[in-house]
C-alpha cells in the first residue's frame, strides 16, 4: 500500500476534476535523471536549488581533486536525497501554489486512490476551519512542532 496525499486546486468545488495525487515513496526518476525530473514537474525552486547546489560542490570537487569513490558517494547521496524528498518537494510546490490538501487515501496506485478519494468525497463533511486549526488541537504534532497528515520519515 501506498499512501497519497489529494490536492485540490484554489476554488475548485469539492470531488471536482481539479485534484492531484502524490505518492509518498521513493522516486527513482528524481533520483536518476534529478534536472530532468525537476523540469518536468515544473518544479522552478527546487531546479534552482538543484544547480546553487551542484554546480558549487562540482567545482569544489575539481579543486580538491576527490578521489573518484568519494565523488561517486557524495553523487549517490544526493540522489537518494533528491529522490526520498520528491513527494515533498512537489507538496510544497503546490501548497505554494495555493492548492489544498484535501485527503490522504491508502492505495495500490493512482488510480485505486483517485477512486477511494472520489467515492469517499460524497460521505465527507465540509471543513469549516483552516485544517491546521482543527488538526493541532486533536492530534499530537510531531517533532518539528507543526501537525503533519504524514509521518516524518527522516
Amino acid at each position: 500500500m501506498v499512501f497519497f496525499t489529494v490536492h485540490e486546486r484554489p476554488g475548485a468545488t469539492a470531488g471536482g476534476d481539479d485534484i492531484r495525487l502524490i505518492a509518498s515513496r521513493f522516486s527513482w526518476g528524481a533520483a536518476l535523471f534529478t534536472p530532468f525530473w525537476l523540469l518536468w514537474h515544473r518544479l522552478w525552486l527546487g531546479l534552482l536549488g538543484y544547480l546553487l547546489l551542484m554546480l558549487p560542490l562540482g567545482v569544489l570537487l575539481e579543486i580538491i581533486d576527490i578521489a573518484d569513490p568519494a565523488d561517486l558517494a557524495i553523487g549517490a547521496a544526493i540522489a537518494y536525497l533528491f529522490g526520498s524528498s520528491a513527494a515533498g518537494l512537489r507538496r510544497w510546490t503546490l501548497e505554494r501554489q495555493g492548492w489544498k490538501l484535501v485527503a490522504v487515501v491508502a492505495a495500490q496506485d493512482a488510480m485505486e486512490a483517485e477512486l477511494r478519494y472520489r467515492r469517499d468525497a460524497e460521505h465527507r463533511a465540509p471543513v469549516t476551519a483552516p485544517v491546521s486549526a482543527v488538526a493541532t488541537t486533536a492530534v499530537p504534532m510531531n517533532s518539528g512542532g507543526t501537525f503533519s497528515p504524514l509521518p516524518r520519515l527522516i
